[in-house]
């Protein structure tokens, strides 16, 4: 085998060391000694969505065309959710010299498209039958109750349940890993944690509180992550070159702030009535709206079928607009710390369908750009947040380009393959 790549979701650099380091993880230790772990940026903003398809892909969303989960159709006001058809770049195991490539649960590749080998998709997944290809390798991962997601209704029942649905599909999902790696020869190989993320959204808290009665089931759950970390390790041979990444970092959530709500408070984003209001119901006169997480469009005349921004006054409405974003308080607290040109941080055939300002978030917040404005500051059980900085890259080998000093999840299929990722990028 040539490659195995390794996705733990949302685990950050700083996170995966110190619990190495403390045995919470010791294959980890083992493993971390072996190569090279570097703190990496994620995508802008610092959506899971965005991050995979640009660690897979070697392109910002500006070559690969996601930019968050969700997005509005070109020249209208309709919603959609963006998926494997959204992507305007191949990944790296559908290139054409690709050779057989067994890829599980890698988030944003639903539906499942054909390669050389065998898929099954990662988040957002809505039916096992079309995340499979080939369709008939559907039976097998059935017999192991795979799970295209854990059940966040769970959550209802409590966090310790919750945690136990998590560990029941890993499991589910490091069998099927197994199983199938035993089928054939791989060329490479491509597997992705994705309860790591999903615990630290709803149990960060109980993390960063050791006096929590839930502060061990935290760390016992990484130890588990860890165990399978170690039956990999122990399948795959020094000739096989190995990496592992996370396409965000982590940090605490104290309050979810509607960035739409601020807009339409300040005037810059006005809707008509209406009891279940969508961006369909923006006024002419809305001069900005915000989309999930921080990501903020003109409404420009000639984009949007009643944008009414024109291009001679773009750029002082984004001035105005970065003023007004960096100068808000909540609560009085701070709740963006950055904002940043889509023009400058884009590029490729899709930066013009980029929104025109990333605003990051502010210490403890989490942006939401949703247009139910009834309330400022969302309810929610989440109370861990994604970060731009310190998400993980750790290779192990000696057949791989050099790591930039400055590393972004853009940069991962550079250093993997590099001869691939250029010739990608000439695409």
């Amino acid at each position: 085998m040539d490659l195995f790549l390794l996705g733990i979701d949302g685990l950050p650099r700083w996170m995966w060391q110190r619990f190495a380091d403390s045995g919470v993880m010791p294959h980890s230790q083992q493993l971390l000694r072996s190569g090279t772990l570097v703190p990496m940026k994620s995508s802008l903003p610092e959506v899971s969505s965005a991050a995979w398809a640009s660690i897979i892909t070697g392109l910002n969303p500006g070559g690969h065309n996601v930019f968050g989960f969700t997005d509005l159709m070109d020249g209208s006001y309709s919603l959609g959710f963006t998926s494997s058809r959204t992507f305007r770049a191949k990944p790296f195991w559908a290139q054409p010299d690709a050779g057989p490539s067994l890829i599980i649960n890698v988030p944003q590749t639903y539906p499942a498209q054909p390669l050389n080998g065998m898929l099954v998709s990662g988040f957002v997944a809505l039916d096992l039958k079309r995340a499979v290809y080939p369709a008939e390798q559907l039976s097998s991962l059935e017999n192991l109750n795979y799970a295209v997601d854990a059940d966040m209704t769970v959550l209802q029942q409590g966090k310790p349940q919750f945690v136990q649905e998590l560990r029941r599909v890993m499991n589910a999902r490091c069998e099927a890993l197994h199983q199938h790696w035993d089928r054939q020869s791989w060329q490479q190989i491509m597997f992705v944690f994705t309860g790591t993320d999903r615990l630290n959204h709803y149990l960060w808290e109980d993390f960063e509180d050791p006096t929590s009665p839930l502060h061990q089931t935290f760390l016992d759950y990484y130890h588990e992550v860890d165990r399978h970390i170690g039956r990999i390790l122990e399948r795959l041979d020094d000739r096989t070159l190995l990496a592992a990444v996370s396409d965000h970092g982590f940090a605490r959530q104290r309050r979810s702030i509607n960035v739409n709500c601020l807009l339409a408070e300040a005037g810059y984003l006005r809707l008509k009535s209406s009891t279940r209001p969508s961006w369909s119901d923006m006024l002419p006169e809305t001069r900005a709206f915000a989309m999930d997480p921080g990501r903020i469009y003109l409404h420009r005349q000639g984009r949007y079928p009643g944008g009414s921004v024109q291009a001679d006054e773009a750029e002082s409405l984004m001035q105005e607009l970065e003023r007004y974003l960096l100068g808000l308080q909540v609560e009085g607290c701070p709740v963006v710390s950055q904002v940043l040109r889509g023009a400058e941080i884009y590029s490729g055939p899709f930066a013009h369908r980029a929104p025109d300002l990333v605003a990051l978030p502010a210490t403890d917040v989490a942006l939401s750009g949703r247009m139910n404005l009834q309330e400022l500051i969302e309810p929610t059980l989440i109370n861990g947040r994604h970060t731009h900085e310190e998400s993980t890259f750790f290779v192990r080998g000696t057949q791989h380009g050099v790591i930039p000093a400055d590393m972004r999840v853009e940069d991962v299929l550079q250093v993997l393959q590099p001869q691939v990722s250029t010739l990608q990028k000439a695409a």
